[in-house]
């Protein structure tokens, strides 16, 4: 099967089979894979760690293809706009090294999006072998300039100055935030940093005067180096807003509130997922990720860590790389709204439930009452729950709960909650309860779930 959002490059495309990943090259790039594996980039780009492996399994086809390749597979597959601040950063960072490496060998990189990037032990790996060309007649000048500005510098500008949900602009712009709506949206005090003036304020104000566009310019190396180098340097000095978001401590918080809460729920997780193997589970409402920490130790499952609140995204990013931990995958993503396919025919790119599933497992701790307050009946919720193909871990909460007082002050007397005997009631439609128990200190309900066949 060809990936649906594998055809504007003409050099090649990607297709599957059998649960492989493999790249079909094209005639028309021969010459310039030849080179990349021949001049030392490949190898210096994996003993890096910056590049995904691939294998020949054939080579001088008939017609139009010059070879196939079996490339490593890189799961989930996640977009710029399910992605925190810092995972954006390190794959700009990852692309303007990659390009600075590359000149050395006197290639370069024809394209500049962030879709090339994906991560791979919660670490920035580029994706796109046929992303590679060579420099001709000593032009150093880079091509896709403005694409970078537009799809990488554009939004991170937008999320640090400005407001770090931003980059969810990239859903309705798939090729790059334009730089006229980025100066409309930029701050005005942010205009006069240099850099910011420098690449995305000038270019704008000059966009009428092709001659004066960077990637249109012939340039020697040093200069190419220094433009790269620039950009570098300003990408690694942004750094997210320091407001917190409405969810951003609420692990800490509740840690702190409730210590035999939080204790009994941690050993009831233990004692119901003990023994217990999954592939892939989902964490939904995740926060920084405590939890889905706990469940991949548990079950020794891939994890995706899955949140609507940046913060939580950002921090659960950070502390599971400085872990090292390579089997959580932290995703924006919003229950009510999740990242649906856009592109070319919807297809181009899928969207999230595509690419990072189905589950064995799916957890929503302290969750369900936030998704009813979003007026999405239990019955949907449970739903969406039996998108599993084995089990779910449930946190029932009830209407009594203070977060429920809270969440539920303003609203009408005839609102519907369901009742703890309501929920089992809908709940045993779908799954067998494995498992319950009253959590301390609440009345909340933890539920160990088997769908039924």
């Amino acid at each position: 099967m060809r990936d649906p959002g594998s055809f504007r490059d003409p050099s090649g495309f990607v297709f599957f089979e059998k649960n492989k990943v493999f790249r079909s090259i094209n005639i028309s790039y021969k010459n310039h894979f030849k080179f990349l594996m021949s001049s030392g980039l490949y190898d210096e780009l994996i003993k890096n760690k910056m590049l995904v492996q691939h294998s020949l399994i054939k080579k001088n086809l008939e017609k139009e293809v010059f070879s196939i390749l079996e490339v490593e597979k890189i799961f989930p597959i996640i977009y710029p706009y399910e992605w925190s601040f810092s995972q954006l950063q390190d794959a700009a960072i990852l692309t303007l090294e990659i390009q600075k490496i590359a000149v050395n060998y006197r290639m370069t990189l024809k394209d500049a999006s962030p879709y090339n990037v994906q991560f791979k032990d919660n670490k920035p790996v580029f994706i796109d072998t046929l992303s590679f060309e060579m420099i001709k007649d000593e032009d150093y000048a880079w091509t896709p300039y403005k694409q970078f500005c537009e799809m990488f510098l554009s939004p991170l500008c937008l999320m640090s100055y400005l407001d770090p949900n931003l980059n969810k602009l990239l859903i309705n712009y798939i090729d790059g935030i334009p730089l006229g709506l980025t100066n409309k949206l930029m701050p005005f005090k942010n205009k006069l940093n240099p850099s910011v003036f420098l690449n995305l304020v000038l270019p704008n104000l000059l966009k009428s005067n092709t001659s004066v566009n960077v990637a249109e310019k012939k340039i020697n190396k040093k200069q190419h180096l220094n433009i790269i180098d620039q950009l570098l340097n300003f990408i690694k000095s942004l750094s997210i807003l320091k407001e917190e978001s409405e969810w951003g401590e609420y692990n800490i918080e509740t840690i702190s509130e409730k210590k035999e809460y939080v204790k009994d729920k941690e050993e009831t997780v233990s004692k119901f997922l003990s023994e217990k193997t999954y592939s892939i589970c989902w964490d939904i409402g995740a926060n920084d990720g405590y939890y889905s920490r706990k469940v991949q130790q548990l079950t020794k499952s891939h994890v995706i860590s899955l949140d609507i609140d940046w913060q939580c995204v950002e921090k659960n990013y950070i502390i599971n790389k400085k872990k090292s931990q390579s089997m959580i995958t932290p995703v924006l993503f919003d229950l009510s709204n999740p990242s649906p396919g856009i592109g070319w025919m919807n297809n181009e790119r899928t969207d999230i439930f595509y690419r990072i599933g189905p589950p064995n497992l799916i957890c929503m701790f302290a969750v369900i009452h936030h998704v009813i307050n979003r007026n999405i009946p239990i019955e949907m919720l449970i739903d969406f729950i039996s998108k599993t193909s084995t089990d779910a871990l449930i946190e029932y909460i009830p209407f009594s709960d203070p977060k429920c007082k809270i969440i539920f002050k303003s609203r009408p007397k005839d609102f519907y909650y369901p009742s703890e005997n309501d929920f089992e009631n809908k709940i045993k439609v779908k799954f067998e309860i494995i498992k319950r128990n009253k959590l301390a200190e609440t009345n909340r309900v933890l539920y160990l779930l088997r769908k039924k066949k």
